[in-house]
């Protein structure tokens, strides 16, 4: 009787534990290191690493799905997933094909592509343009109606063809580009770029997937961003190019406002409770709706003047703020999600700087870039303290959002 009671809960046990196991999603994707890299684990399996398929791995894990990836061939992959053979394919381009037939997540990598050079070779429609075979860059050229002279096999080949004359420009991911170099040791040749876009990558489920399970891509994309922190920093090169557009427009706008009186002018709370009890309505109503506070603050002059200069700017300028020393909004060129922006880095991180005594520029703060689901666009957030000083503390802040791909364009070279 008791060899019977021990077996039957070693079963029920052992069930349990099966029905713990988290299912398993089957994606496959293409090898691009650094972002999806293939080698071959114990027993010689392949392990796909890198760090799109590590986005990919840790927002799944956190929705709670193991996964399963294999590298294959792009042409595989999409008739897998058309097919619905597979669960997903990463990390591809947009696709109005596949938008017809499967779901796609928010970006799960963000790529920087240029026009690689020889010298000061410039960028003209004439140009004898090399690209991998296959690639996301080969499907935006054909799509933009680029003309290809060659399309190869490896990235590495372009890279060669480059040295060689064969072709005149290469269209590739910047840091494709840049580990190619150093594995090839001296740069050897002298190099230009010249930037194109940021193409975001997303992943696709398939029909049948999305369907057996829809609350899964929600789950997905509310975890993506904590799972990508770190991967959407800026290169040194942007940052110091954001620095000088973003010198040049603090410059601007504050020869258009006087923003110490706008400070001065604008609505200021008591006390910090006052603070929070402004910020919780104003959270709880945004987008859609505004407080009373937030109507009066968008009726400013200073709001008003901010609104006009950011349209004036094209696009450029996603949104304009000033913000007082408590870190509350002074004028707006719009309506923002939160009243109190004390608690963000645009407003802690120049704090901190005054603090260490810098001022003007030298303060300045340029925030990583940050995709933005609601416009689908990449941002960046630049912040300056407002003169004067006093004790380490700014008589505020200002603060201006900018298109990430617009604010690269703005500084490239033909």
């Amino acid at each position: 009787m008791n060899l019977r009671l021990a077996l039957s809960l070693t079963l029920i046990l052992a069930s349990t534990v099966c029905q713990a196991q988290p299912p398993t999603l089957n994606l496959y994707t293409f090898e691009s290191p650094p972002y999806q890299v293939a080698s071959q684990g114990k027993g010689g399996v392949n392990q796909i690493s890198g760090e799109t398929a590590d986005t990919v791995v840790c927002a799944a894990n956190r929705a709670g799905w193991a996964t399963r990836i294999r590298i294959t061939p792009q042409n595989r992959a999409m008739h897998s997933l058309k097919r619905n053979m597979i669960d997903g394919y990463f990390a591809i381009d947009p696709s109005a094909e596949l938008d017809n037939i499967a779901k796609r997540s928010d970006p799960v990598a963000l790529e920087k592509w240029y026009f690689f050079t020889r010298g000061d070779q410039l960028v003209t429609d004439n140009l004898r343009i090399g690209v991998v075979d296959g690639s996301n860059e080969e499907a935006w050229l054909e799509a933009n109606n680029y003309s290809i002279f060659l399309s190869v096999t490896s990235a590495s080949q372009l890279l060669a063809l480059l040295k060689r004359e064969r072709i005149d420009a290469a269209l590739m991911d910047e840091r494709v580009m840049n580990g190619l170099r150093q594995d090839n040791g001296k740069p050897g040749m002298v190099m230009e770029r010249h930037f194109v876009r940021y193409a975001p990558l997303y992943l696709y489920l398939s029909e049948s997937f999305a369907s057996s399970y829809p609350e899964f891509l929600d789950t997905f994309n509310r975890r993506l961003n904590s799972c990508m922190a770190g991967h959407l920093a800026l290169s040194d090169e942007e940052e110091r190019r954001i620095r000088t557009l973003s010198e040049s427009l603090i410059s601007e706008v504050s020869s258009a406002l006087d923003i110490p009186q706008i400070i001065a002018s604008g609505p200021r709370q008591e006390s910090f409770t006052d603070v929070m009890t402004q910020d919780s309505m104003w959270q709880a109503m945004a987008p859609l709706a505004s407080t009373q506070l937030a109507d009066r603050i968008l009726d400013l002059p200073g709001s008003r003047t901010l609104h006009g200069w950011k349209v004036a700017q094209g696009g450029l300028v996603t949104e304009a703020m000033i913000m007082n020393s408590m870190g509350t909004l002074a004028a707006m060129s719009q309506l923002t999600t939160d009243y109190w922006q004390g608690d963000e880095a645009k407003f802690q991180k120049v704090l901190d700087a005054t603090r260490q005594g810098l001022e003007g520029m030298e303060a300045l703060y340029i925030s990583p870039i940050r995709y933005d689901a609601s416009t689908s666009r990449f941002q960046v957030t630049v912040s300056a303290p407002v003169s004067p000083i006093s004790d380490g503390a700014p008589l505020g802040v200002l603060t201006l959002g900018l298109d990430a791909e617009d604010a690269l364009r703005a500084l490239e070279h033909p």
